[in-house]
Formats: structure tokens, sequence, C-alpha cells
């Protein structure tokens, strides 16, 4: 905002000096469409008001004759008005870009994050597990037998088990954790800074909780769950989820309705936040 200031009045003094033959109004656009996109909307209605009174005010000083109240008051209202209209078709614009951006980041029917969202929230946590030599742990849910349910019920109750599903593991994780959905019935949770002990404590409350909001509204549907947690750093996101994916069927081959765990590497030298 200081920026933007600073150069609105640098073009107020260029107006003032080249007098009133030159025209500056194009040149006030620059710093009020720079704090409408960098800074906010009301930023940019401030300046364009701030504008218009400098560029005013260099009219009634540079012109040799004074012009009619009138004149200078429509003049006023014409650079206002530019001004303006600039910064409000700038802030539509911002606004679409940033809703498109976060409707490419969330799956459309539950809103929380999708696959692609998952894939970019997990290369920044591998990378932050690795600066600081913390564990994060991946998890891949997927509903048991959700096609019976399809079958039995229709589509429309199973998009609400689905948004309930999500609903449910949002509301029972932290604000750090990232839940996403990859993929029909399939769920993942990314948990930074989470170790083995901690991930199977967590699980098992989120699978009390899933039953129990999934009960209420008569849905007896199970979970078979993957979990793997990353006491060293892995080599890519794609091996974190393909560990979780790996131990998802193994509880899927194992009767569904279970969860298994594995702790992948072992903590960095003198790290004891971890179990051996």
């Amino acid at each position: 905002m200081a920026i933007a200031v600073a150069l609105v009045v640098l073009v107020g003094v260029g107006d003032e000096l080249t007098g009133a033959d030159v025209a500056f109004t194009l040149l006030y656009l620059a710093p009020i469409g720079f704090a409408t996109w960098f800074v906010a909307l009301l930023a940019g209605l401030a300046l364009s008001v701030v504008a218009a009174f400098i560029a005013a005010a260099t009219d009634v000083i540079t012109r040799p004759v004074p012009l009619k109240p009138t004149v200078l008051g429509w003049n006023f209202l014409v650079q206002l008005g530019v001004f303006l209209a600039l910064t409000l078709a700038l802030d539509a614009l911002k606004r679409r870009l940033q809703s498109e951006e976060q409707q490419a980041r969330t799956d459309p029917l539950t809103g929380v994050a999708n696959r692609r969202s998952f894939l970019e929230a997990g290369k920044l946590e591998l990378e932050r597990a690795r600066r600081h030599k913390r564990p994060v742990t991946v998890a891949y849910l997927d509903a048991d037998d959700f096609k019976t349910v399809n079958d039995r019920f229709g589509h429309d109750i199973g998009d609400m088990l689905l948004v309930t599903v999500a609903k449910t593991l949002r509301g029972a994780t932290r604000a750090v954790d990232t839940v996403a959905r990859l993929g029909g019935d399939e769920f993942g949770l990314l948990l930074p800074e989470t170790d083995g002990p901690t991930a199977e404590a967590l699980l098992g409350r989120l699978g009390t909780t899933l039953a129990e909001a999934l009960g209420r509204e008569g849905w007896a549907v199970t979970f078979s769950t993957g979990v793997a947690t990353f006491a060293g750093s892995a080599r890519s996101v794609d091996e974190m989820l393909s560990a979780a994916d790996r131990l998802m069927y193994e509880a899927k081959r194992a009767g569904k309705d279970t969860v298994r765990f594995e702790v992948v590497g072992r903590p960095a030298a003198g790290d004891t936040s971890l179990p051996p």
C-alpha cells in the first residue's frame, strides 16, 4: 500500500510539472490497479478517491485560466469514475481467478481437497518433514461395500454418505491436517508431525467417530484403512500414498472394517520423538 501511495504521489508531481496540456489519467491507473490486486478492494477504492483529488488539484494549479466549478466537478467525477471502474473490474477478475483456483483443488461433492490438492500438500509436508526431521503420516480410507449402498438406496444417498464422511473427517482432525477425497469412496488423510503411536490413537478415535456419524443415519458402512508413518524422509508423495494404499488393501483382504499400520524408515539420529 505504501508503494502504491508513493506512486500516486509521484504521478501527481509529474502531472503538476508537465502542465495541464498533458493528460496523466492513464498513469494514475497503474498504482490504483497495483493496490487493488496486491492489497485489497478497499485499498483500490481509497486510492482512486485520493488520485482523483490529486488530479483535480493539479488541474487547478497548472491552468493559466481557471476553469468553471462545474467543469472542474465534471472532470473530477469522470476521472473518479474511470479509477473506480478499473478497481471494480480488477477485483472481480481477481475473485474469479481465486474461485477457479479453489475449485481446481476442491472436490465438488464433499468440499474437501481433491487428489491434486492432496498431492500438492503432501509435497510441502514432505519437504518440511525432511527439513525439521519430523515424522509424517498418510492414511488411506476406503468404504467397504459402498456399491451396495448405491444399488440399494440410490446414488443420492450414496452422495450424502460421502459428504457425511468428509464432514466427519474434517471435524475430527486438526486444522493443519489435510482431508481429501482421492476418488470414488476413497479418502486420504495427511497428518504432519504425527508418529506411529499418535497415528494409531487418532485413527482409533476417527473410526469410532465415523461409525457414530454413519450410524445416526442408519448406514451400516465400515472402512478399510491403511496408515503409513514415515519416521525417516520418504522419496516422494507417491511413495507415501502407495504405502498407505497397500496397507489399505491388506486390511480389505483381512476381512474389511480394520486398520493396518506401518512405520517406514527410522528416526533421524538424535531425534527422540519417535519410538525405535
